[in-house]
């Protein structure tokens, strides 16, 4: 007999699989950043890059912010958004 098992909805689980999303989508040699909760706007920030872009005053041009009301929102966020990145497309 074959047990099938209901999917987990703890916040820990849908945060890690979050993250492996994030992992599974990030452009190869990018580096992201943690998550970081800003009270002050109630919201989730993180900030991904390509360091083998040549450094040049002013903001990069391969760099993405996301931003999300949840930890694990903002993470999802960041996998869509490098997800597109690394297929060749803008994220909108």
């Amino acid at each position: 007999m074959k047990l099938a098992l209901a999917p987990c909805h703890h916040r820990g689980m849908s945060l890690r699989d979050a993250w492996q999303g994030l992992h599974d989508a990030t452009p190869s040699g990018w580096y992201v950043g943690r998550p970081s909760y800003h009270d002050e706007r109630h919201e989730w920030v993180m900030y991904a890059f390509d360091p083998s872009e040549r450094p040049k005053v002013g903001l990069r041009g391969r760099e993405w912010t996301a931003v999300a009301p949840t930890e694990e929102g903002v993470v999802r966020e960041m996998a869509r958004c490098l997800g597109e990145l690394r297929e060749g497309t803008t994220p909108r």
